[in-house]
């Protein structure tokens, strides 16, 4: 029996009713349904939308022949790195732990395969595993069709890891021809093996939750417009309730009311629910608005008599909203856009569809409201859907990893350098001493070491490195582009690998940099950073605690951090004399960034191989730490600026606005410091004593001003109370003035309430 394996960041229970969740709940039960074994598993951590818990949807699930998953994103090791790299990483050690499976599906959104299919790329994991990811719209797709620029760096990375895992996948699946063109419009380089395979008919099997919306209009006459899906821009909001407003008497006595029935949703700062109510204010019929129906009970409340349901989205792959109307024959309308045309039949087009404005909108409606019946029906049999799917999970993964044959070992060379860290030194000599890969040389740069211990820790190995055919090569200081370049000029490999003094070697590292690069064809490797700190030398079995996890070549991200890796990268020779190697500017860091942001925009390929390869020693002094940021930043953003474009140097001010950012924020911290709590607390303090005066003095009234004044201190005062830091200087207030409050009233009496309110 085939066993297969649904990932996904939405699944129907946990969320209430996404669409890929409808999507892959539906997948996964039908193929259940053809004896194949499925399990889900749930990548969303512990969010839900639902009431029950994630064990009674599992348990709910395992009676449909479905095993509900769900994934731990809480790693024994911290990671350095955003959200969703974190989570695919999660997800890549799960998988690396669960390999019983012949077939993989996910989608795009969220990438969660990110790093598993890089693994699989690099010949180094999953080679029995055929990896399908069905496409239901990358997170740039939808940007796109809300208009909606990238809010944080995190949104950027989205925008690359998903069009990766497009292009990585071995089986690229899409219910509508419309989506694979917009993704080869965009420049994504997809597999050869793509197709178009409808999703499956939704799933039906969850009960119908009992709601009093499904009675609302029951003894009611006319016709039921309902807006149906979630209520933002994308969907098609905005001119729905344009084309509404523009109904006349005679259009609006036809019906019994307009509803809304979707997620609510932030639309620039303002509510969608709060927008419906602003908009339809002045529409003289019942306005009903819906956001807490699942997918199994917006589907009753739709396939009621008397209702016609409007799609009006801008941007749509295939949706759901349109296929449940088509098998439910539910009397709809729904705009032209998209992947909507390739599930309706052609000769039902012109009475369904329209362009997505308001004007044409309002025309539709005004047609189905004196014509409400019409069901086309989908335009493919469920039967034809399910055997596709069937097929496709079943047959073989013809993928076969390139092998390392001891007669075919290309030469590596390991580019140490060194600086008057001998003890250190000693650690990374050790830790090549016992790779697995054999076919390797050493040749170690001593970028002018003063230290005298260091000189003779260098004669001491010499005689070693000797009898090894490795090298020693002496230097002034020169720091280190120039000495890694030096390093590079005495190699013989068809492969460089750089790697400093402090650092570690696992003992798989050089094997696995070659396997990577045999199958990945990639002209620079880079790893994850397994942190080290202090003089800790490592044991080859130490379980990993903090690892600094690189991206890729993004970039779009490249101005903003290094999300390439670190200098303890495999690189082919010929592509680093190509490139010129690193630059060598004395006292700068970034150099590593430098070069393979050069590289990368000269067209070389650099891949991630995702198993953490070497040990990088954090310590609490270094070149980094001591040197200038700016400077490393301008060198880092040099290769942009290098471009022959005619807008570079406004890349330039990316740097220059993160370091303003990043002022702004060390002085506000500073001035919450000096005039926060402590600062606050003095005022408290003051206004207490201020309090006893004033208390003591009033008579006949003669106070009332300064208690004004007091008054107004106090609204500031309570303006900034946060977490209750001054509590306790408001309850002493409180006690002295609720003596005074018995016998006054006035200005006192609202002090008095103002600071109960407060305390309570």
């Amino acid at each position: 029996m085939k066993k297969v394996l649904i990932i996904t960041p939405d699944i129907e229970g946990p969320v209430r009713n996404g669409g890929i969740g409808t999507a892959f709940t539906a997948l996964a039960t039908a193929l259940a349904n053809q004896s194949i074994e499925v399990d889900v598993l749930y990548t969303s951590g512990d969010y839900s939308e639902s009431s029950e818990s994630f064990s009674e949807w599992s348990n709910l699930y395992s009676t449909f022949g479905v095993k509900l998953l769900q994934l731990d994103l809480k790693l024994e090791f911290n990671i350095d790195a955003p959200y969703f790299r974190k989570k695919s990483y999660a997800l890549f050690s799960w998988l690396a732990n669960n390999q019983n499976y012949d077939t993989v599906i996910a989608c795009e959104w969220q990438a969660d395969l990110y790093y598993s299919l890089l693994s699989k790329k690099n010949g180094t994991n999953f080679e029995s595993i055929k990896f399908i990811v069905n496409t239901h719209g990358s997170t740039l797709w939808a940007d796109e069709g809300n208009y909606q620029l990238p809010e944080s760096q995190n949104h950027l990375e989205l925008y690359y890891m998903e069009k990766c895992v497009v292009e990585m996948a071995d089986e690229v699946i899409s219910p509508s021809q419309y989506l694979l063109n917009w993704m080869q419009d965009k420049g994504w380089q997809l597999p050869k093996n793509q197709r178009v395979i409808l999703n499956c008919a939704p799933f039906n099997g969850f009960k119908t939750k009992k709601t009093d919306s499904l009675d609302k209009y029951k003894k009611s006459t006319g016709i039921e417009v309902v807006f149906f899906g979630r209520l933002e821009t994308r969907k098609g909001l905005d001119i729905f309730l344009k084309s509404i407003n523009k109904l006349n008497n005679s259009d609006l006595d036809k019906l019994l009311g307009i509803t809304f029935i979707g997620k609510d949703a932030n639309l620039s700062g303002v509510n969608s629910n709060t927008l419906i109510k602003n908009s339809t204010r002045n529409l003289k019929v019942a306005i009903n608005i819906i956001n807490d129906l699942d997918r199994t009970s917006a589907n009753a409340y739709l396939k009621r008599d008397n209702v016609l349901v409007v799609i009006p989205s801008l941007v749509e792959n295939s949706p759901y909203t349109v296929y449940e109307c088509l098998v439910n024959d539910i009397n709809f309308i729904s705009s032209n856009i998209g992947g909507i045309p390739e599930l309706i039949p052609q000769e039902k087009h012109v009475d369904i569809l329209f362009t997505p404005n308001p004007v044409d909108l309002h025309g539709k409606i005004h047609s189905r409201l004196n014509n409400p019946n019409c069901n086309p029906g989908l335009v493919s049999e469920q039967e034809e859907i399910i055997t596709l799917w069937k097929n496709t999970v079943e047959s073989q993964s013809t993928c076969k990893f390139i092998k390392l044959e001891p007669s075919k070992q290309p030469l590596v060379s390991v580019c140490l350098v060194h600086h008057d860290r001998h003890h250190l030194l000693q650690q990374a000599i050790a830790s090549l001493k016992t790779q697995s890969y054999k076919n390797f040389e050493v040749v170690l740069v001593d970028d002018g070491s003063s230290d005298e211990e260091s000189k003779q820790y260098l004669n001491l190995i010499e005689n070693d490195f000797i009898s090894r055919n490795w090298k020693i090569i002496k230097s002034s200081n020169n720091y280190l582009g120039a000495a890694r370049n030096l390093a590079a000029k005495h190699a013989k490999g068809e492969f460089l690998l750089f790697m400093d003094d402090d650092n570690v070697a696992k003992p798989f590292e050089i094997e696995t940099f070659v396997i990577a690069a045999l199958n990945s064809g990639a002209d620079i490797l880079t790893t994850p950073s397994d942190l080290i700190f202090g003089e800790e030398f490592p044991s080859p079995f130490r379980k990993m605690t903090n690892c600094w996890l690189p991206l890729g070549p993004d970039l779009n991200i490249a101005g903003f951090n290094n999300c390439f890796g670190d200098a303890n990268a495999m690189i082919k020779k010929s592509v680093f004399d190509k490139v010129g190697g690193f630059t060598e500017d004395y006292g700068l860091g970034h150099e590593d960034w430098e070069f393979f942001l050069k590289a990368s925009l000269a067209g070389y390929k650099l891949q991630v191989v995702p198993e953490p390869l070497f040990w990088y020693r954090v310590a609490n002094t270094g070149m980094l730490l001591s040197g200038n940021k700016k400077r490393n930043n301008y060198r880092s953003l040099r290769p942009f600026l290098a471009q022959h474009i005619s807008y570079n140097y406004s890349t330039s001010l990316i740097p220059s606005y993160l370091d303003k950012i990043n002022s702004l924020e060390e002085e506000n911290h500073r001035l919450k410091n000096a005039n926060g709590s402590w600062s606050l607390n003095n005022q408290l303090c003051s206004i207490n004593d201020k309090v006893d005066l004033l208390i003591s003095q009033q008579k006949e009234g003669w106070a009332h001003d300064r208690f004004n004044v007091l008054h107004n201190q106090l609204e500031h005062l309570t303006s900034q109370q946060r977490e209750g830091w001054a509590h306790d200087r408001f309850e002493v207030l409180f006690n002295k003035l609720n003596t005074s409050e018995k016998n006054h009233n006035g200005i006192l009496s609202k002090i008095f309430i103002k600071v109960k309110k407060i305390i309570n």
